[in-house]
């Protein structure tokens, strides 16, 4: 006995429009994803170059403070 198989045009397109919402719909989250990771990534290193810099200010402040003392006692 042989199968006989019947395609429905309609049922065809919706087949068809279901499978390029959910392709869309992957890549829509995958290019969301990176986007996410990367903003993370640069946001650390910029916290990493604002903690570096805050440690470069008070070097700063601390020179300036012992040049203000050593002008005070001459």
């Amino acid at each position: 006995m042989k199968r006989t198989k019947y395609y429905d045009k309609r049922i065809y397109e919706k087949d068809r429009k279901i499978k390029t919402f959910f392709v869309l719909l992957i890549t829509f989250l995958i290019g969301m994803y990176a986007g996410v990771a990367i903003n993370y990534l640069e946001l650390q290193e910029k916290d990493s170059k604002i903690r570096e810099q805050y440690v470069e200010i008070d070097s700063l402040r601390e020179t300036i403070y012992q040049y203000e003392l050593e002008e005070k006692k001459e």
